[in-house]
């Protein structure tokens, strides 16, 4: 039974990354390594305004100490509030001292692309003399592209500069073997397809700058991209309070009486949803990167309650629990507050991550 509960997961979350892939296959000629994070990596984002804000870099540090705990890694955040590879260039060496990194994650390009054709050859010198600095120091780099836009706020001349400057750090990412992350095109999908459903939607909040879902999206799609194996906390029980199988947790103090099965998890890892706002979940692989999942094998047919330390999940048909579930799935579906709210808004802000791989919460699946 767990053999079958995990293949209808993974076509979900195959069918979400599928949605937030860019359909352009400029995309997949970058280079990026089989494993672009390693265990200890001392991780030094730099860039213009959209990482001095800093939604997207801490949507990333998030899924990577809530999905990898094992990796231990830290993070610092390098940024002049705006600026170009020009600009990071001019502030590296003092930035590299400060931080010494293992990997430095550059994300530039969308000030630069003002410039037009006319600034491509200083676009593409200091760009790569960043790259030179920064692997002189001994760090890996991957370059991020700047981002897309919606051209009724940014105006469409801007827009095509933007995916001009993009497009030329793909390019030359192949001719030299950089490391790149296309975010440009999987948000350009985002705005495009979400324009079509709700034709007020945008990525953007003014000219250039993303909406905080819009943001927690590029987090999320620059994640999928570091070719990490996907992680999952999973739970099999049987009605009778019998522990069936586990993966990355671990069930204790499980007992069926009075027709209310509880039990205590004990998790891993954290495959948790970050603290909202959330980008439209089809848009982005949300749920193919939360995968926080439960199967209760022999229940009588009828509906199921699930809470976690007294607060409602959901409710499903015992057959749903039967095949298994994404317990964020359900949270999104039924539009509930998640019992770990509080704890993943601490993680968020870089609180209490010692709890990460020692959560205790107890579950109770009752008949309605």
């Amino acid at each position: 039974m767990i053999i079958k509960f995990r293949i209808v997961l993974q076509l979900t979350g195959l069918l979400a990354l599928l949605l937030a892939r860019p359909a352009t296959s400029v995309a997949q000629d970058a280079p990026t390594p089989p494993a672009a994070v390693k265990a200890g990596d001392r991780v030094a984002w730099i860039g213009s305004s959209s990482t001095n804000i800093g939604v997207w870099p801490r949507t990333v540090e998030f899924l990577l100490r809530t999905r990898h705990p094992s990796l231990k890694l830290e993070f610092k955040k390098f940024s002049t509030g705006g600026g170009t590879f020009a600009t990071g260039l001019a502030n590296l060496d003092a930035w590299l001292n400060a931080f010494p990194p293992t990997l430095v994650v550059f994300n530039y390009g969308g000030n630069d692309a003002g410039a037009g054709r006319a600034g491509l050859a200083n676009y593409l010198e200091t760009m790569g003399k960043c790259i030179d600095k920064a692997r002189a120091a001994g760090a890996r780099v991957i370059l991020v592209t700047p981002q897309a836009a919606d051209t009724r706020k940014s105006g469409v001349s801007a827009a095509k500069k933007r995916t001009l400057y993009a497009e030329t750090m793909l390019e030359q990412g192949r001719l030299r073997g950089w490391p790149v992350v296309d975010i440009h095109h999987p948000l350009e999908t985002l705005q495009l397809a979400n324009q079509k459903i709700n034709p007020s939607y945008s990525i953007l909040k003014d000219k250039i700058h993303l909406t905080d879902p819009a943001y927690v999206a590029w987090g999320f799609l620059f994640f999928d991209r570091l070719n990490l194996p996907l992680a999952r906390s999973e739970a099999a029980i049987s009605a009778d309070g019998r522990v069936v199988a586990t993966v990355h947790c671990a069930i204790e103090a499980a007992e069926s009486k009075d027709g209310v099965l509880a039990f205590t998890r004990i998790d891993e890892v954290l495959p948790l949803l970050p603290p909202g706002p959330l980008p439209p979940r089809h848009s982005a692989p949300l749920e193919a990167h939360s995968r926080y999942l439960l199967q209760v094998e022999g229940l009588s047919p009828g509906n199921y309650e699930i809470r976690c330390e007294g607060r409602q999940i959901g409710v499903v048909p015992a057959e749903t629990l039967s095949d298994g579930l994404n317990l964020n799935t359900l949270l999104l579906d039924d539009g509930q507050e998640a019992p770990w709210t509080a704890l993943a808004r601490d993680l968020w802000e870089g609180r209490r991550l010692e709890e990460i791989g020692k959560t205790r919460w107890r579950f109770e699946i009752r008949r309605r």
